[in-house]
């Protein structure tokens, strides 16, 4: 029986083969852009193949996931549906997924969180960039309020961490600022409204649903005494 370094081995060692063999063949004819998005899903295939056979082998989803990822990065870039700026928003979004996938399977990983929600905020933040949304002083007000986020989610899961307004309120008053100096007043009013708005309706959903009444039992006088049976 195979053992589990062994399967790696062979797994690492095929790509390296494979991978190899690729080059020497790109040295002879120029493959094209669509050979190597069929070469790298190929090659994705078989790793996860090797997977299935042994699902106790979990490690082989990463190299056959990012065999995928690639493959599919450079279809979309070939198709000109990806470009500029949001091919590193889709390579951002593509290495948060794992960790988000991670935390969705075992809720008790939250700290898988911390670095999807970085990668993915990062990468939505350079896609705005990339259509001229965000632009000079409003990127630090959304960085601002990208870390602020967190604190107010915190504290919206649960009121008794009340010390997450503290920083939130802060880093958000700060990319408030941010929006201010950059000439971005009239759109404060309404990000000020749909804000309070979320977090009152949050905090409506967040709390117990109230039980039944409680009757108290009414209590007997003093000197008075149950009839004896």
């Amino acid at each position: 029986m195979i053992s589990q370094a062994q399967r790696q081995a062979i797994v690492w060692g095929g790509l390296l083969i494979f991978f190899g063999v690729v080059g020497m063949v790109a040295t002879v004819i120029t493959l094209t852009a669509w050979v190597w998005v069929i070469i790298l899903a190929i090659a994705g295939l078989g790793v996860f193949g090797v997977y299935l056979m042994d699902r106790s082998q979990r490690a082989l989803l990463i190299p056959a996931y990012v065999l995928w990822v690639v493959a599919f990065m450079v279809a979309l870039i070939e198709l000109r549906i990806l470009q500029d700026e949001f091919v590193a928003t889709y390579v951002l979004a593509a290495i948060a997924l794992p960790f988000l996938v991670t935390f969705l399977r075992n809720r008790a990983q939250w700290p898988m969180l911390i670095p999807a929600y970085v990668l993915v905020a990062v990468g939505v933040m350079v896609g705005l960039i990339g259509v001229g949304v965000l632009d000079d002083l409003s990127i630090p007000a959304y960085v601002m309020f990208a870390i602020a986020v967190p604190f107010f989610v915190v504290y919206v899961r649960n009121p008794k961490h009340w010390w997450a307004l503290i920083p939130g309120g802060v880093v958000a008053a700060v990319g408030l600022a941010f929006l201010l100096a950059g000439g971005a007043a009239q759109y404060v009013a309404p990000v000020v409204l749909i804000i309070v708005g979320a977090w009152i309706l949050a905090r409506q959903f967040s709390r117990p649903e109230p039980g039944p009444p409680q009757v108290p039992a009414p209590v007997a006088p003093e000197g008075d005494e149950p009839p004896a049976e």
